[in-house]
């Protein structure tokens, strides 16, 4: 009996040596900075967009900090929505992300703003800038999303941010 446990816990152990490095990242924080609004360069953001989703296939634990500029994408505009949340995503690239990530045509997004609601069920979390917010007036003190077309997304102070970057082991900025 001893010989049978011995070698299964063998074989366990040489089974997670080569586990794929999806199954392996689990428990680490992939970090993506979000500092481009949408209306100064559409490729930053959207490319950022990509990213979040290549981590969380390879089973990262994503959060992503939204700073500087790119606060003002997902401010209340008029009609209550944000920049981003009608933006369609172009058809090859809606196709591409089909097959990188092998998934049917319709399992992809059609818009940034489904996309973004999709990253956010899938587990991704946000974090925005609370100072940023109260310096450019999209919020207040009291409510420092009050301009924030998302209200998922988590307020967060200068010294969490550092903590964010700091306890990530791996970050990207766009």
């Amino acid at each position: 009996m001893g010989k049978i446990i011995r070698l299964n816990v063998i074989f366990i152990f040489v089974f997670m040596l080569f586990l794929p490095s999806s199954m392996a990242a689990g428990n680490e924080t992939f970090l993506i900075h979000l500092k481009t609004s949408l209306k100064k360069d559409d490729a930053q953001i959207c490319v950022a967009y990509n990213m979040m989703w290549a981590a969380l296939a390879e089973g990262f634990q994503v959060k992503v900090l939204v700073d500087s500029d790119a606060i003002n994408t997902y401010k209340v505009g008029w009609g209550g929505k944000d920049d981003i949340e009608g933006y369609k995503i172009p058809a090859n690239l809606r196709e591409a992300l089909a097959k990188e990530f092998a998934v049917p045509l319709a399992g992809v997004p059609k818009t940034y703003g489904d996309f973004l609601t999709m990253l956010k069920d899938d587990g991704v979390k946000f974090y925005i800038n609370t100072g940023f917010l109260i310096v450019s007036k999209i919020g207040e003190p009291a409510d420092p999303l009050k301009k924030v077309a998302n209200k998922f997304f988590k307020p967060v102070s200068l010294r969490g941010m550092i903590r964010m970057r700091s306890e990530a082991k791996y970050y990207m900025a766009y």
